[in-house]
């Protein structure tokens, strides 16, 4: 059996598959009549639930429009655009991140300055 590489991922692939296993990536589709790629396989790696939830929770607007990303992320993913979902699913993250930064930052800071007063009163 030969072998032969992909031209997206360079992956091997044995020369009686059509689709490469690693990347989706069709050998022998025809512009018009079939995706140069398949549905993409397995759970989005790209994006993460967890954060949309915190951050709706944290700070709601900034969660909600990370939710939003999340689901375009997993709608990329399911059509078989890997880079696109990529994309989104890394919006999503950061439109968590950023806020809950500039939210717990300066509320840690606060807290250490209040404590620092309170031990430095009660000496």
């Amino acid at each position: 059996m030969a072998a032969r590489n992909c031209p997206e991922c360079n992956g091997l692939v044995a020369s009686t598959i059509d689709i490469c296993p690693h990347c989706g990536y069709r050998f022998n589709a025809d512009a018009k009549d079939e995706p140069k790629y398949t549905q993409a396989r397995g759970l989005n790696p790209y994006n993460s639930l967890a954060w949309s939830v915190v951050g709706l929770i944290f700070v709601p607007l900034f969660g909600l429009i990370s939710i939003i990303f999340y689901l375009m992320s997993d709608a990329r993913w399911s059509a078989g655009d890997a880079a696109e979902a990529e994309r989104y699913g890394r919006w999503s993250v950061q439109f968590v991140k950023i806020p809950m930064i500039a939210v717990i930052v300066p509320i840690v800071i606060f807290l250490i300055f209040i404590l620092i007063m309170g031990l430095s009163n009660a000496a």
